[in-house]
């Protein structure tokens, strides 16, 4: 590729769009060749230059093709071979704290009155100021409005080096209230730090522009505008399949045109949906195949990727998606140590004794009263107390007053509200004015109290008697595998010899299932078959194995998890996922294979009945639950499936989007990883804002749960051709299934549970796992996995449920899961859990 020299135009644009440029070139196209631009109609001048690079464009050569195309693109570096630098990366506020835990006695004075300037700090303390004031430094005044709003009265000015350090640090202290929202149930945070004042009032304000648009992770560059070029691509543009030509329309989409590419290349060609309906202009006759590939890459900066038998024209080969997961897990280790350290700090500040001198601003008519302050007391250590609206000053009601009016659709109320104070750090100007409140605030006073970076230890666990199975008032089953005929003959005498009466066989293996039958009759053990069809069984499924967001098959996604901090926060805490390595894809031919399996089992004579256990992989449920905080998003992210090659095709065939180009909402990143042309909300950094601009195509908005329903569809597709199977087989046999749970990240520790099915039903399902809640056990039979770990709680939840029924509640059995044991392991755990015949 050959990039030419920007030259002046010599003749006169009338227009400020692309396409009025390229009129005026009036370009002939049988003496220069064809020539591709996209959607010149669009493209307008944003600087006071000449020629194409005001529009942020360039001319590239192509063989038998010139093409205009945009002059830059964004590289996202991924890789993070640099090591990441904990103190420049570190944001503002967590410098200040560090700073603020090295202050003596005369150093709290002043930056808790006057301010603190370089002046007042040692050699050592001067560099972290020097760190925390931002360069440049631009402050810009506002007034507030009638309704509370701020508009601008100056705009903003950068310091002079000068001033700049003659800058000071102050810290004071704000109003945090929880109000309840009127007429509604529910409750919504209003700070004071967010109030612009009366009508009239002046307000100082930093610039803090800069800090929303974060382009690095702990001072790695992240985000990088370079030159555009040929990305890597999968598509062999040397193939001798694109040595021919393709006629050129005057104006059709990147779709069309790859489409009538693919129909005369014989390849399965596919643009992504954000833009798939962007028109090309062509001026020529025809065009090399090879060239007008490359040529429409370069136009939306983007490559081509191969999945299964198709390509699809996205960002990159890497998917947008799975590099988020990727910076999100990366910048998530570096954040943990990052909340430790603060922790210490917060911990020293506390420590020292001097918290107690910040106080509210003297000036501000929102500060507390002496009554509210009392009550303020009570509340920095108990969030028991409520405030009423005669605790209010004259300035805080105004204050309730303006937020109506600025959130017309959510009124709140003092009355009933929750109040505390929360520290925040602001700048005193040479002038003397202060800024307003930093919107990164120091932390509430609870934050400061007892931190020292450690996480509280859990409580042991209790003792509990054991249990005598068969005399239990609620119905005991135990689950465990077979997958020879020793291994079933030793499980049934697993639950023979500890009172248990009915095993729930999870086998593959006629053989085994048949021999459990025979041993059981002669044991009082009723068999059932425990049927997991999406269950990854080991190495044989290698072949159909289902996909995370990461490519990870479910090996490597159980050991990527399994190394994660999170797995021992959890376990530690009593609430580890079971060790589930994942699913097979439901369209595989395993998947298939094994549903035929099992019809043929169930009709296996003496079968006491079929449980269709992990009905629904992670990943599947359905639209993914928002705002989840336990366990982490990315924790829950991280073991979601439906990413294997052929669900990835289905999806582009069907929305034109490869699924791991879509980006986990509620997972974040520190910095900000959007791509031009291939816009996403989602692909913000943590601290970004919206600022108006680079809107994304209207028509991802909700694609990602368009793609869960879509995973939920075929895993209910699925499971219904496998009962349809089992009933035509075996119609009397008698089916359980674990319910559905409606929303993928939903956390029910302890399974869903299972529910009679018969056919003609619908599958079960159980809304409240939307809110990671847990089932009604009065309707479902409990499902509770046994974890290899002394801390695992299942022997404790166990003896509570096994004794409701004496209480008076109905509790249809509980379901023992020993599968994830080896066979000494679940005969211990036995031995410790129930008495022996």
């Amino acid at each position: 590729m050959i990039l030419l020299p920007l030259l002046a135009v010599a003749f006169t644009i009338s227009g400020d769009s692309l396409a009025d440029y390229v009129q005026a070139m009036n370009w002939d196209a049988a003496r220069k060749g064809p020539l591709m631009v996209l959607e010149p109609q669009t493209v307008t001048t944003k600087k006071d230059l000449q020629g194409l690079i005001a529009y942020g464009r360039t001319r590239t050569s192509l063989p038998g093709l010139t093409a205009i195309v945009p002059d830059t693109m964004v590289i996202i570096d991924d890789s993070m071979q640099q090591p990441p630098n904990m103190y420049d990366g570190l944001p503002r506020h967590s410098k200040v704290l560090y700073l603020m835990s090295t202050l003596n006695g005369a150093q709290w004075s002043a930056i808790t009155g006057q301010g603190l300037g370089f002046q007042d700090l040692n050699a050592s303390q001067r560099p972290v100021l020097e760190s925390i004031l931002p360069k440049p430094f631009k402050v810009a005044t506002f007034t507030a409005d009638q309704k509370g709003d701020p508009q601008p009265s100056a705009p903003a000015m950068a310091l002079s080096d000068a001033d700049r350090q003659g800058v000071r640090l102050h810290v004071d202290r704000s109003l945090e209230f929880m109000m309840p929202i009127v007429g509604q149930q529910g409750i919504t945070p209003r700070n004071t730090t967010r109030d612009y004042g009366k009508p009239g009032s002046k307000v100082v304000e930093r610039d803090s522009d800069a800090d929303f648009r974060p382009q690095e992770s702990f001072g790695v560059k992240i985000r990088q505008i370079v030159p555009n070029q040929q990305k890597p691509s999968d598509l062999d543009y040397h193939a001798p399949s694109l040595r021919g030509s393709i006629a050129l329309h005057a104006d059709e989409t990147i779709a069309a045109l790859l489409e009538r590419i693919g129909a005369a290349t014989g390849l399965e060609l596919y643009a992504d949906l954000r833009i798939k309906d962007r028109p090309m202009a062509c001026f020529g006759r025809s065009v090399p195949v090879a060239s007008a590939l490359r040529a429409i890459a370069l136009s939306v900066t983007g490559t081509y990727r191969k999945v299964g038998p198709c390509y699809i024209l996205t960002s990159d080969l890497i998917g947008m998606g799975t590099r988020k997961m990727r910076m999100a897990e990366y910048d998530a280790q570096l954040n943990r140590k990052l909340w430790n350290q603060e922790s210490l700090w917060k911990g020293q500040i506390y420590g020292s004794g001097h918290l107690n001198s910040v106080k509210f601003r003297g000036d501000d008519a929102l500060t507390p009263t002496d009554s509210l302050l009392k009550k303020l007391d009570q509340l920095d250590r108990s969030s028991a107390a409520k405030v009423t609206a005669s605790d209010l000053s004259e300035g805080l009601r105004q204050f309730v007053d303006r937020q109506n009016r600025m959130y017309r659709t959510q009124q709140v109320t003092a009355e009933g509200a929750t109040v505390t104070s929360s520290f925040d750090y602001s700048f005193v100007l040479p002038n003397g004015d202060q800024t307003r409140p930093e919107f990164d605030s120091l932390g509430s006073i609870e934050a400061f109290h007892g931190a020292n970076g450690n996480r509280q230890g859990t409580p042991e666990l209790p003792n509990t008697p054991k249990l005598d199975a068969a005399k239990s008032d609620t119905p005991i089953y135990l689950v465990d595998t077979a997958n020879t005929i020793e291994e079933a003959q030793a499980v049934v005498g697993l639950a023979a010899n500890h009172g248990i009466k009915e095993l729930w066989l999870d086998t593959l293996s006629p053989e085994a299932l048949k021999v459990a039958i025979k041993i059981g009759e002669g044991a009082s053990v009723h068999i059932a078959l425990a049927v997991r069809p999406f269950n990854y069984r080991g190495p044989t499924d290698d072949r159909d194995a289902d996909r995370t967001l990461f490519l990870d098959t479910p090996p490597e996604s159980l050991k990527r998890r399994m190394a994660a901090p999170d797995w021992d926060t959890y376990q530690k805490d009593a609430t580890r996922p079971p060790e589930e390595l994942g699913p097979i894809s439901p369209l595989s031919s395993s998947f298939r294979t094994r549903v035929q399996t099992v019809i043929e089992m169930a009709k296996s004579a003496g079968l006491t009945g079929v449980r269709i256990m992990g009905s629904t992989p992670h990943g599947y449920n359905g639209p993914r639950v928002k705002y989840l905080s336990f366990p982490s998003p990315l924790f829950m992210e991280e073991g979601n499936f439906g990413y294997a090659a052929e669900l990835r095709v289905g999806f582009i065939r069907l929305s034109s989007v490869d699924p791991i180009d879509l980006c986990p909402r509620n997972v974040y990143t520190n910095s900000d990883l959007r791509q031009p042309f291939f816009l996403d909300d989602a692909l913000r950094g943590s601290t970004s804002v919206y600022d108006g601009t680079d809107n994304p195509n209207p028509a991802m908005e909700g694609i990602l749960d368009a793609y869960a329903t879509w995973l939920a569809k075929l895993n209910r597709d699925g499971l219904k051709s496998l009962l349809g199977g089992i009933t035509r087989s075996a119609p009397q046999l008698p089916i359980l299934m674990d319910a559905i749970t409606t929303g993928t990240n939903s956390n029910v520790r302890y399974g869903v549970g299972l529910i009679a099915w018969k056919p003609g039903e619908p599958l079960p399902e159980i809304p409240e796992g939307q809110r990671g809640g847990i089932p009604d056990y009065a309707k479902y039979i409990a499902h509770m996995t046994v974890a290899d770990d002394d801390k695992d709680p299942t022997r404790l939840i166990l003896s509570y449920m096994a004794h409701r029924n004496a209480k008076g509640s109905v509790i249809p059995g509980v379901a023992i899961d020993l599968t994830q044991l080896k066979l000494p392991q679940a005969e211990r755990w036995l031995n410790e859990t129930f008495t022996g015949r």
